[in-house]
């Protein structure tokens, strides 16, 4: 068997490729890897398997600087930039370059926006349907929105133009209020995005009682900068948020499934800070107004309170004078009764007294002596019996004195 060296070898496969692919072809692929150099931008296809089950094929491909220009010209810079990114899938015109030293590399001459669109909207209608079967598509939405939210946790990229238009908005508020945004800096685009996200998801979810809300902003983009908010995974994330969710992610038109899963979607960062303020003006207006109906409502309850004491006052004058009479003239009876039973008493009390002294008086010694009675004594001892008598003197008391006797 005849042995080539290499590079007749390479040289029969660039002719191979050269008879057999001589125009430009197309083919659909995925953007693995995106890199720009020089002006020129370096791509790597692959095509998986089903399921998403692994790489069935990969090549590398290039656009020169010059067709690239020509591209963003014929497609807009905006959209080809969208459809250029990691993650995309794509449908490129190419033409084959082997060289026997650097291999096959695969030649961009234009590519298809329309095709990275369609897919983007199938995986936006499958995504909407796996999230509506399962009844999570406003499980944020019915999370309740406190009435002044003010204590904020943003994510948002650092560098971006919506963070600072959202924070400059809500700091110029021209009623004095006052907000805490706390960032959470996460790629915005590319297929970074659902994983970083969702990170900061949880990392807010462990600190949730430090929160009001979720804000999420970017800057402007087209359907293809948004891709990233259609992402199953991500919209699952968001609508299990630990506290409701606001958007605004600087899309004019295009509605993204995230915009339908999160309690309220706004078009710009500058048009959620308006809301937020516009929130709390609304709190304070209802605040102010219950206010001024409790004065109004205790003024008229404190009138006719003071108008009810008036009456009750008159009243209970009124019929304080009226006991106060009927008093006085209780009194005045009970008076004269206490008078007439005081002189009764005394009176007969005085009748006691003077019978008890007559009784008194007719029992003392001298009203009997006067009668004609004497009293006999021996020694200090009333005799009432001549046996009682002892030999030696006896007193005996007359009226009007004494007698002192003998006795053998």
């Amino acid at each position: 068997m005849e042995t080539m060296p290499l590079s007749r070898l390479a040289t029969f496969i660039r002719r191979v490729f050269a008879l057999n692919l001589p125009e430009p072809v197309w083919v659909s692929a995925e953007l693995a890897q995106v890199n720009e150099s020089r002006g020129h931008t370096w791509l790597t296809l692959v095509e998986k398997g089903e399921n998403e089950a692994g790489i069935i094929a990969q090549l590398e491909a290039v656009i020169w600087s010059g067709k690239l220009k020509r591209i963003h010209k014929l497609h807009g810079l905006r959209l080809t930039r969208g459809v250029l990114q990691e993650g995309m899938s794509v449908r490129l015109q190419v033409s084959t370059s082997f060289h026997e030293r650097y291999g096959l590399r695969l030649i961009v001459e234009d590519l298809d926006p329309e095709h990275t669109l369609g897919n983007l909207e199938r995986r936006r209608q499958a995504t909407l349907e796996a999230l509506s079967r399962d009844g999570i598509l406003d499980r944020n939405a019915r999370q309740p929105l406190p009435p002044a939210p003010q204590r904020l946790a943003v994510i948002s990229a650092d560098t971006a133009a919506g963070w600072s238009d959202f924070r400059r908005q809500l700091a110029e508020n021209g009623y004095g209020y006052s907000f805490t945004a706390d960032l959470y800096s996460a790629a915005l685009q590319g297929q970074q995005t659902t994983e970083e996200i969702t990170t900061r998801l949880r990392q807010i979810g462990r600190r949730k009682a430090e929160y009001d809300l979720i804000v999420i902003v970017r800057g402007g983009g087209g359907k293809t900068d948004l891709a990233a908010f259609d992402d199953e995974a991500l919209c699952r994330a968001v609508a299990d948020a630990p506290l409701p969710v606001i958007v605004g992610i600087g899309h004019e038109i295009d509605i993204t499934v995230l915009d339908r899963v999160v309690h309220r979607s706004l078009k710009t960062p500058t048009a959620v800070a308006a809301y937020l303020i516009d929130a709390l003006l609304q709190t304070e207006t209802r605040l102010l107004n219950l206010g001024r109906r409790i004065a109004a409502t205790a003024t008229a309850l404190l009138h006719g309170e003071t108008s009810s004491l008036d009456r009750k006052a008159i009243a209970i004058h009124q019929t304080g004078t009226a006991v106060l009479e009927a008093g006085h003239l209780r009194t005045a009876a009970q008076r004269k009764e206490l008078h007439y039973l005081v002189r009764h008493q005394l009176e007969r009390a005085g009748d006691r007294v003077r019978q008890q002294s007559m009784l008194l008086n007719a029992l003392r010694p001298e009203t009997t002596l006067a009668r004609g009675y004497a009293l006999v004594s021996q020694e200090g001892r009333i005799l009432t019996s001549p046996d009682k008598a002892v030999p030696g003197k006896v007193e005996v008391r007359l009226r009007d004195g004494k007698l002192v006797l003998r006795r053998d």
